[in-house]
């Protein structure tokens, strides 16, 4: 490797380094701003003046996310462009990158003005919502409520509003499915086994069938908590 091959990459690496930290940092700062999925679809329902103005700085911070986004895919695409190691996987890696980044503009363009849509909403002035701004709408790019297990502990523990039921049957249900789809995977790796001589010794087969039975039963036990919490979000109302 010639002395300015190796520093290109490692200009590069350094490049992405830095890259990778202001996109964490943008990211932190516009966090605090974005509303979990949930709470996004409660406050489109309801509509009031206040609702549009903390929609206006939802999309608003979403729309800082989306394009610290667009600039690390940049970022990348440049670096597999300057120093690649094979360079056709390179370039269609940088390709992807553009791909990437050209999707995530467009989706803090949409998110721009959503924001001012609320905006207008929020001050009273009649607008009309973006073309494909539905998805956000919808909670798309929102947190989850479960994001961070401090914020699930608490909601269960103080859980009062069919709001607070809701986001705790909607995390069971996540659960649930986790579950289901470990019973759909270990089931497969039972019939795998035994479709093939045991060169392992024991019987990993079997072992498989427990692991069904287990998450099969996690799942059921996750599936029944949503479901209480479903009736509790409806006898709060």
């Amino acid at each position: 490797m010639t002395s300015i091959r190796f520093r290109s990459i490692t200009i590069g690496l350094l490049v992405i380094v830095a890259s990778a930290a202001q996109a964490q940092a943008a990211a932190q700062v516009t966090q605090s701003g974005i509303l979990i999925n949930l709470e996004v679809r409660q406050l489109i329902a309801r509509g009031e003046p206040a609702d549009h103005a903390r929609l206006r700085a939802h999309f608003t911070a979403l729309a800082d996310q989306y394009e610290a986004d667009a600039k690390q895919h940049k970022t990348m695409a440049q670096v597999f462009i300057a120093s690649p190691s094979v360079r056709v996987r390179a370039q269609s890696s940088a390709d992807h990158c553009k791909r990437l980044e050209n999707l995530a503009t467009q989706s803090a363009a949409t998110l721009r003005e959503l924001a001012t849509h609320h905006a207008n909403l929020a001050a009273g002035t009649p607008s009309t919502a973006p073309k494909n701004a539905t998805r956000f709408e919808a909670g798309e790019g929102a947190r989850e409520a479960w994001q961070h297990e401090k914020e699930i502990h608490d909601l269960a523990a103080n859980a009062r509003t069919p709001a607070d039921h809701r986001v705790i049957e909607e995390y069971f249900e996540s659960i649930e499915k986790q579950y289901t789809k470990a019973v759909n995977e270990h089931v497969g790796m039972a019939r795998a086994y035994r479709a093939v001589p045991n060169r392992l010794g024991g019987d990993p087969a079997a072992h498989c069938d427990r692991l069904v039975k287990l998450s099969r039963e996690s799942a059921k036990e996750a599936g029944a908590v949503a479901a209480e919490h479903k009736h509790a979000a409806a006898a709060a109302k």
